[in-house]
């Protein structure tokens, strides 16, 4: 029986169908298990559950494994199982808590679950978005000697932590591919097709190619049924679908993936599904759906950047009750020291009693001293919420908070306000000619000129990549040009040579206000784009403002800096 489970074991990543089949036949003979079969059995079962999408249905029964397991080793496989599932439906709090029951079992394991423990661990910091953390476990494991499932995993997780990291070359995806056909893992090999088939659409001229490269891997992607996989294809699908302007395809693929986003609690596709559709209604000329779209997509990338922030959270959150346990235990060894002490005092009143002054100073100034790491971290943490780590400006979720609170202020006073949104002309250039450290100095550098024209009253937020936006209160729409074209000269003098190379730098502007778009941030945003989208069609490299009859005032400025 030991062998039938086994058996069934190695097939639950290759064939499910397969996997499946021989559960049900090790279920009729489950009355003759031994306990030691009975807890193997359950931790497969709770395998099917997770991979049929009842990822917290399946906890209970994995934690039961770890409880009443007498193996180590299957007492890890269940405990990194269950940090897994806390992981897949964005539970970040209680996945943290499973890792420091999983580190002390590594002790006792032998590498073939050593290494898929670990890989975890790396599957948890890719799904917390802390890819150069998840970088070097999945490093870790690949110099060691391994399995063809855990290669697979451990190349398929290093891929995905560079593909997030901007960093993934074409040679590293046909290596993960490669391995993961060896070893027939088809749900790791197809998201690396994926993955390739996204790099091919952001090279750009290979949009066709990218298409027929999906299509090819759709019968095989949709028979895993894999909601996470099935859902990204559909989206990346939606955007390839686009990129060859078949809009009526793209908006069913993006409606797809969005619906199984929607039931895995996975805001990201989401995001990417509703963008999707606004650029396909707007290609279109369909404004009324666009602007549908847009709120939507509006609404999912709140939702994206709340739990971005709840994942941030999590972590330092962790490090907080780790903090606090260890001032706990020294808080209890005063304690203890104080009952000594007092049992002593018979003896020895007039020492004890300066011992006793002593332990209570110690004691407050421990109190104290806590009270002021907690401030400090507490403050440390809204920081971090709320700022670009970059550049040091307010992060997207916040400058669309004090956007909110501008335009209520503006709309109760009957005030103006003006939106300025802009972003770098041919930026992918810079990171792809001289990496991404200078893009990251280019981006710093860009802030600081663009600081020396805010008031005091501006705010000034980083909106994702190399997007910024400004929010200019009491400012009309002519100010609110003039104010914009001294930062696009500002950005358009930055000397590069401090970042060691020597090239140019320019930025386009769009420009709305409240005079033409109400009191409404969607609005203003919609509008600001679209005459940011005008600068980029005339030219780059200039100032354009928003008009109500559809034309944006664009600048007469000279042509951007054309990359070699």
């Amino acid at each position: 029986m030991d062998l039938k489970l086994s058996e069934a074991d190695a097939l639950r990543s290759q064939d499910v169908t397969a996997f499946r089949e021989s559960l049900s036949t090790l279920s009729e003979k489950s009355r003759t298990f031994s306990p030691a079969q009975v807890q193997y059995f359950n931790y497969l079962t709770a395998y099917d559950m997770s991979y049929s999408g009842k990822l917290i249905e399946a906890v209970p029964l994995y934690e039961s494994v770890y409880q009443s397991a007498s193996d180590k080793s299957l007492k890890l496989r269940a405990k990194r199982s269950i940090l897994n599932n806390y992981a897949l439906v964005r539970d970040f709090p209680n996945a943290l808590q499973q890792i420091p029951d999983i580190v002390p079992l590594l002790a006792f394991a032998e590498d073939k679950d050593k290494h898929p423990a670990i890989l975890t661990i790396a599957l948890f910091y890719n799904q917390l978005e802390e890819f150069e953390q998840s970088l070097q476990y999945s490093e870790r494991v690949l110099s060691q000697q391994l399995s063809l499932r855990d290669a697979c995993l451990a190349h398929n997780l290093r891929s995905e932590s560079l593909h997030n990291l901007g960093r993934l070359e074409r040679d590293t995806l046909v290596k993960t591919i490669e391995v993961c056909e060896e070893s027939k893992e088809s749900i790791a090999l197809n998201l690396a097709k994926l993955w390739l088939a996204q790099l091919m659409l952001r090279e750009g001229g290979n949009e066709s190619a990218a298409l027929d490269s999906l299509l090819a891997i759709q019968a095989e992607v949709e028979s895993t049924n894999y909601p996470r996989l099935i859902s990204e294809f559909h989206t990346t699908l939606a955007e390839s679908y686009t990129a060859n302007k078949l809009f009526h395809n793209a908006s069913e693929s993006a409606l797809k993936g969005a619906e199984l986003a929607k039931g895995m609690g996975y805001s990201k596709p989401i995001k990417t599904a509703y963008y999707i559709l606004y650029q396909s209604a707007k290609s279109q000329g369909d404004s009324t759906r666009a602007l549908d779209a847009y709120i939507q997509y509006a609404e999912a990338d709140k939702a994206y950047l709340d739990e971005y922030n709840v994942k941030q959270m999590a972590i330092h959150q962790a490090k907080f009750d780790n903090l606090e346990k260890n001032i706990e235990i020294q808080l209890l060894d005063k304690e203890n020291s104080l009952l000594k002490a007092q049992a002593a005092l018979s003896r020895e009143e007039k020492q004890n009693h300066r011992l006793l002054i002593t332990l209570l100073a110690s004691t407050t100034i421990l109190v104290l001293m806590w009270a002021i790491i907690n401030r400090k971290l507490h403050a440390a943490l809204r920081e971090k919420a709320q700022t670009d780590s970059l550049t040091k400006v307010a992060n997207r979720h916040y400058f669309t908070e004090l956007a909110s609170k501008a335009l209520d202020r503006m709309s109760e006073q009957q005030d103006v306000l003006s939106f300025v949104i802009f972003d770098l002309d041919h930026f992918k250039s810079v990171n792809d000619s001289y990496g991404h450290p200078t893009g990251d100095w280019v981006l710093k550098a860009v802030v600081n000129a663009v600081r020396k024209h805010c008031r005091k009253e501006d705010v000034f937020g980083r909106l994702g990549g190399e997007e910024f936006g400004l929010l200019l209160p009491g400012c009309n729409e002519k100010k609110a040009k003039e104010i914009a074209e001294s930062m696009r000269n500002s950005i358009r003098q930055i000397d590069t040579a401090e970042s060691g190379f020597t090239f140019d730098i320019s930025a386009s502007f769009g420009i709305s206000s409240t005079a033409s778009s109400k009191y409404q941030f969607e609005a203003l945003y919609a509008n600001a784009d679209e005459a940011l989208y005008g600068s980029k069609k005339h030219g780059r490299n200039r100032v354009s403002v928003f008009q109500v009859n559809g034309e944006s005032d664009v600048g007469n400025v000279g042509q951007a800096f054309q990359p070699a």
